[in-house]
């Protein structure tokens, strides 16, 4: 399941990292550019008055003497930094600040360019090449300036505005992050108002209560609930009205086996007898579910301590001969996830069956099973009785899908196809056996 929080994290975090790359690399390249424009220029002023210089002190085809001080007296002191190479056919002169140092002169087609290269000392310089004419003779004046200090300082620029843009991306990261979460909290009350509507204490939300992005989703859960409440009001009103429909020609049966008749055929009377009884009881039963839906429009799950004890009191009153035993672990959850009158039909039937043909006690145990498979923890509810148990074959009938156990085995058959209905419309997986304890032991895993 993917988290809406972590992808927007991770989308925006890109997102800004990519903006912070980019105005990082924008950032040093313009500054470093400009560096390098403005240590140009000032080798652009200094070639100038280098050509100035030699076109005032002209004294025929050769090269003139250099008066520093007329040009910079820089250039004068050996290793200043400021540095220049003038190239006049086969003749070469260099500035003293060079001193016996070889500068490399890089050649070029373009009349002005600029490189960068070792200088005397230890660090790179930047040479600018300025091509002319002196005295109708092509002339190449390489100027240059040791420009390691002011590298040295980009590269310190550089890793500050690195820092500084690293952890403004941290506090960004950190406020985006703090914003989604207090975004996300808003949906909270949601949580709550779907376990107190999963308890049966609300049936409507607020759409008011939350954020306007949610308001179709409240509209439609409150619209499902509406019409999950209605379909089962619907489905035990027509149970209900097939009782009470039912109610009138049994009534008629019932005085027909009481007709003069019947006497002669006592066998016949008996069994058509039990059979009316039976479907008397499914009424009666029916009859009683839809008198209590009708005071409980929600739907309430099963909760271990309201609903748990009225059932286990009601079988201990029903067989006061037999002892009931009640196990339960201490990370029991609080409800069941079934429908309160199921849960009282699904382990009514067997506690009913265990009673029966249990001989003094019976056992109903309540426990938690890691499931391997998902990871999710299951509840566990294991009812047994010390009666003389079923059959292995028995079993295998018992667990056959579709098997109808009433009309297969005697005893046992009364209720427990309701069991294997409701368990099945519950995803409960039902499993029968043979109990340690002499009697039937039936598992159910929800």
């Amino acid at each position: 399941m993917k988290s809406i929080e972590k992808q927007l994290n991770w989308s925006l975090s890109i997102s800004i990292l990519l903006v912070f790359f980019v105005f990082w690399w924008i950032s040093v390249f313009t500054i470093h550019h400009l560096t390098e424009d403005y240590i140009l220029t000032r080798l652009q002023h200094d070639t100038v008055s280098i050509e100035k210089h030699l076109n005032r002190a002209s004294t025929g085809q050769d090269l003139p003497d250099i008066d520093y001080d007329a040009i910079n007296p820089i250039y004068a002191q050996p290793l200043s930094g400021h540095y220049f190479v003038i190239q006049l056919g086969h003749h070469t002169l260099k500035s003293h600040s060079l001193q016996d140092y070889p500068l490399f002169l890089k050649n070029s087609t373009e009349t002005i360019s600029h490189y960068e290269t070792k200088g005397p000392v230890e660090g790179t310089i930047l040479v600018r090449r300025f091509q002319t004419t002196y005295q109708q003779q092509p002339i190449t004046l390489y100027v240059a300036e040791d420009h390691s200090p002011i590298q040295r300082t980009l590269q310190i620029f550089d890793i500050l505005i690195g820092i500084f843009a690293l952890m403004t991306l941290l506090l960004l990261y950190w406020g985006q992050k703090t914003l989604l979460r207090k975004g996300f909290k808003q949906l909270d009350p949601i949580h709550q108002a779907l376990k107190n509507l999963h308890k049966g204490d609300a049936s409507q939300l607020k759409v008011e209560d939350y954020p306007t992005e949610v308001s179709e989703l409240i509209e439609n859960l409150n619209q499902a609930m509406l019409s999950a409440s209605h379909q089962l009001q619907q489905s035990r009103q027509s149970n209900a009205n097939l009782a009470h429909s039912l109610k009138t020609p049994l009534n008629m049966i019932y005085q027909l086996l009481d007709d003069v008749a019947m006497k002669d055929h006592p066998e016949l009377q008996k069994t058509l007898k039990q059979q009316a009884q039976k479907i008397h009881n499914r009424i009666e039963s029916e009859l009683k579910k839809a008198r209590l839906a009708a005071s409980n429009p929600s739907v309430k799950p099963f909760s271990m301590l309201d609903d748990l004890p009225d059932l286990t009191q009601s079988i201990q009153q029903l067989y006061p001969d037999k002892k009931l035993h009640l196990q339960k672990s201490p990370d029991t959850p609080d409800t069941l996830p079934i429908e309160k009158e199921d849960a009282y039909e699904l382990l009514g039937n067997l506690l009913d069956n265990a009673a029966k043909f249990g001989q003094s006690q019976l056992f109903l145990t309540f426990t938690r099973l890691l499931d391997e498979a998902t990871g999710k923890t299951k509840t566990v509810i294991i009812i047994e009785d010390d009666g003389s148990g079923v059959p292995s074959e028995k079993v295998a009938e018992i667990q056959t899908r579709g098997h109808r156990l009433d009309e297969s085995i005697a005893g046992h058959g009364i209720g427990l196809s309701i069991v294997q209905q409701t368990a099945k419309a519950y995803a409960i997986d039902l499993q029968f056996g043979n109990s340690e304890k002499g009697g039937l032991k039936v598992t159910l895993t929800l």
